[in-house]
């Protein structure tokens, strides 16, 4: 027979009477028991205010990114070129011409699908990354408002909301924005997967599946828009097993590769026969250098010490500018700076292991995701794009752990600092998003009315309106050459440009070893012993004759192959004008002893590089190596791979068109004529 509930609820509430009057005998006795025990930390005090409020907090911060997102609104493409090659991939993809290939695929082809209804409509392409900050906030909230103090997490809501750095995604065509969003909502399926469809939870088994496959198709998406986001998967198959649960982790391991497998095959069949896919990433990431083969591959020491000195910039100065902390024209990194936050980190993750398993859960993905992405970047790749993903995030386990900390004996004065502190960053932050949207008002302004240069420095300029120049003058089967092919391509209305990213470099030792083997022996001599006023036609045997320049700081050495009568007349022209001739061995070893960098190149294999890939104009501009100052330093690839040309065949680069004057950044238009060597 089942019992009364009322006679039950007579017996709770006897009970509950007799321990109040208990408690409240226990405080007539020893009054000064309770007066000395210690005070609640002033974020508890505050949460029970703030904790029904929440929604309205919620609010309030879309209204601000909203708000502050229009405001600072750039319809300009950036001048780092990758969120332009996203275009340029997409309207490929959408043509049937290549496979997004090296950046994450997904977001070109996402892109391809607005770009089929507007076209290559920047502006739109844009409001689609403003979206996908304003969801990533909305998902940010969802996932962290229980896990938080109210207080806490009210302040790291309003910080995200007004942040400068965030918001300058919202208005580019990078994959930043798409992959916070499908960072968030990787991070709020699996969190609410785990607490809620459980064993023990009360859902079929055909429901736990189902919700399994669509985490793990979200994390497939993740893991196509930027490469890092496999550590999403990663982080949440280690989690699991740490937890036993280990049917949850095959689900989600097997529902990954569900989608895994069909574009895999999707890709094979469709895309990879006869398509060139790129450099091999792997490669890529361990050079020395990404630009220059010649420097070579790093050892472990090489990417110990590349993960040192990335995770000092990243985080005491990228870190620190996304918290309104650093100067952003300011380059210098602090090692205290950098231990304070790895330490903090560490002590979070010490009291997640003890006190939260979301907390623990971010701890291992951030540590794996950050730690990799330290691994990965070349030094030269110093940018805030490369971290902007784990900034809400990062924040938010710092937050946590110093939370944590204020709670122990002796440190809760922090209860009071922690929030201050926090109110403070976020009028520093949504001060300088005030301060750049002065700045950025005449610009865009400007822009909307039609000038789509104004805001770029002279030197851009001059590139962008030769681009332009390009677009409208040569015919489209005229293939032109440039540093920056896709921004070219959309200040071009679409034209296809050819990439010349890289001025390609030998190690010399290797490279005359090599070539002295194929060639039989070889002679060298200083190129500047060259004298203008030499008989033409020995200047011009030197010339045919040659096969490779070695560079070992700013001398040029000339390595050439002398047979025949021809050559051993050149041979003995040379003497007679004091030339010293000796072997390459010679050169190795001067090489090698050097302190200076050094490098070799071939002439003829620069050359017909671009007659192979039917090359017929190239622009070479002034871009500046400090963009926001002009010092006379300026990224000279281009420059360098066309003096090597020219030094075997001169003449063979035709001026075509200047934008621009000369003492203002100008860029010019060459036209590379093969014929007049008979190539």
């Amino acid at each position: 027979m089942s019992p009364d509930p009322k006679k039950q609820k007579g017996k709770q509430t006897v009970h509950v009477q007799a321990r109040q009057n208990k408690a409240a005998s226990h405080v007539k006795q020893a009054p000064k028991k309770v007066l000395e025990q210690p005070k609640q930390p002033f974020w508890e005090k505050a949460d029970r205010y703030l904790a029904d409020r929440l929604n309205a907090v919620l609010w309030i911060s879309i209204a601000l990114t909203v708000l502050l997102g229009i405001f600072l609104f750039d319809v300009k493409i950036s001048t780092g070129g990758d969120d332009s090659h996203y275009v340029e991939m997409a309207n490929d993809f959408l043509k049937g011409r290549a496979f997004p290939s090296w950046h994450g695929p997904l977001y070109p082809i996402f892109l391809s699908l607005p770009m089929l209804i507007f076209g290559v409509n920047v502006i739109w392409l844009k409001i689609i990354s403003f979206l996908f900050i304003i969801a990533h906030l909305v998902l940010f909230f969802y996932t962290f408002r229980r896990h938080l103090s109210s207080t806490l997490f009210t302040m790291v809501m309003l910080i995200i909301a007004v942040n400068t750095s965030i918001l300058y995604f919202a208005s580019q065509t990078y994959s930043e924005a798409m992959f916070m969003f499908l960072q968030a909502l990787a991070v709020y399926l699996f969190l609410n997967i785990y607490l809620y469809a459980g064993p023990g939870s009360g859902i079929s088994l055909k429901e736990e599946i189902w919700q399994w496959v669509g985490l793990g198709f979200f994390v497939f998406l993740a893991s196509l828009t930027r490469n890092i986001g496999i550590v999403l998967l990663v982080a949440m198959l280690l989690f699991l097993l740490y937890e036993k649960r280990f049917r949850s982790a095959i689900f989600l391991a097997l529902s990954y590769v569900l989608f895994l497998l069909p574009f895999r095959l999707y890709k094979s069949l469709v895309w990879d026969a006869g398509v060139a896919q790129g450099p091999d990433q792997i490669s890529e990431i361990l050079r020395k250098h990404p630009y220059n083969n010649a420097m070579g591959t790093e050892d472990f020491a090489g990417m110990v010490d590349r993960f040192m000195l990335n995770a000092k910039s990243y985080l005491s100065r990228h870190f620190m500018i996304g918290m309104g902390l650093h100067d952003p024209a300011s380059t210098e990194k602090s090692w205290f700076v950098t231990i304070l936050i790895v330490l903090i980190s560490l002590i979070a993750l010490y009291f997640a292991f003890r006190r939260s398993k979301v907390m623990l859960f971010i701890g291992v993905y951030l540590a794996g995701s950050v730690s990799a992405t330290f691994i990965a970047l070349h030094q030269s790749w110093d940018q805030m794009r490369m971290v902007i993903i784990y900034f809400p995030m990062l924040l938010v386990i710092l937050v946590w752990g110093i939370q944590q900390i204020g709670l122990q004996k002796g440190m809760r004065f922090l209860g009071f600092v922690l929030p201050l502190f926090l109110a403070f960053i976020f009028f520093r932050t949504f001060g300088e998003s005030l301060e750049n949207i002065k700045a950025n008002q005449k610009v865009l302004s400007r822009n909307l009315k039609g000038n789509l240069y104004y805001g770029f420095t002279p030197d851009w300029q001059n590139y962008l309106k030769m681009s332009e120049w390009v677009g409208k003058n040569l015919p489209e089967n005229e293939l032109v050459a440039a540093r920056k092919p896709s921004m070219s391509y959309i200040y071009s209305k679409g034209r296809d440009f050819y990439g010349m990213y890289r001025f390609p470099t030998e190690v010399p030792e290797d490279f005359l070893k090599e070539l002295e083997g194929r060639t039989g022996d070889l002679m060298v001599f200083p190129n500047r012993l060259i004298a203008g006023s030499w008989p033409a036609n020995l200047q011009w045997a030197i010339k045919r004759t040659n096969v490779a320049y070695v560079a070992e700081g700013s001398e040029i050495y000339g390595v050439y192959k002398f047979a025949g009568q021809e050559g051993n007349e050149t041979v003995h022209a040379l003497n007679q004008q004091g030339v010293h001739l000796f072997k390459t061995d010679s050169l190795i070893n001067r090489i090698q002893r050097s302190a200076q960098s050094c490098f070799a190149v071939s002439p003829d294999t620069l050359l017909n590089n671009l007659r192979r890939n039917n090359v017929n104009y190239i622009i070479v501009a002034n871009l500046r190596a400090n963009p926001n100052m002009k010092t006379g330093n300026i990224i000279n690839n281009i420059q360098r791979y066309l003096y090597f040309v020219e030094l075997k065949y001169p003449g063979i680069l035709k001026l075509v068109h200047q934008v621009g004057e000369n003492d203002d950044e100008p860029a010019w238009l060459y036209q590379i004529n093969y014929n007049l060597y008979r190539l």
